[in-house]
């Protein structure tokens, strides 16, 4: 992992990141609640990645092995009032073959750190399928506890799948 950069992604990025999420989507299409169909086209991920910088309310990160994205990691603040103390972890995923390397390590705590920036934030919040073992013990391990389990939050053909909510307390 020594020539792996983590950084929030450009406009510029977007090409690499809607083929790298498509590739999750379309490989481990139980482990995400949206299908390769429903993603959306490049233009609109380059105007998303645009209007999101630094913001306090979205970003994407990207892990580069050199110059090729190989993971990413997204954050979404909710905005109404009752809700903004909360943001969510979304969109993980490390190609398979950059796996094992502490890249997914390092991406999720990029994320935690850049969401601590965000005044008033208190937790972030994140799903993941139960059957996905490895990603719970990297959730587990960089201090993200169980707060319950969705039965039958995903659907895949005739197949459902349950997921661990999971919490971690940001603020200072």
């Amino acid at each position: 992992m020594t020539d792996t950069i983590v950084r929030e992604l450009r406009p510029t990025d977007a090409p690499a990141f809607h083929a790298l999420r498509l590739r999750a989507l379309r490989e481990h299409p139980e482990a995400f609640g949206r299908t390769p169909e429903e993603m959306d086209p490049v233009d609109v991920w380059a105007r998303r990645l645009a209007e999101d910088a630094g913001s306090d309310h979205d970003f994407m990160l990207g892990a580069f092995g050199g110059t090729t994205l190989v993971g990413i990691a997204g954050c979404h603040r909710e905005t109404s009032a009752k809700h903004r103390h909360i943001a969510f972890i979304w969109g993980m995923y490390v190609a398979p073959e950059h796996r094992r390397s502490g890249l997914a390590r390092a991406l999720l705590h990029a994320a935690i750190a850049r969401a601590r920036t965000w005044p008033g934030l208190d937790q972030l919040w994140l799903d993941v399928v139960t059957a996905n073992t490895g990603a719970r013990a990297l959730y587990a391990a960089c201090g993200f506890t169980s707060m319950g389990i969705k039965r039958h939050a995903l659907k895949v053909g005739d197949r459902y799948y349950d997921e661990e909510m999971m919490g971690l307390d940001v603020m200072p």
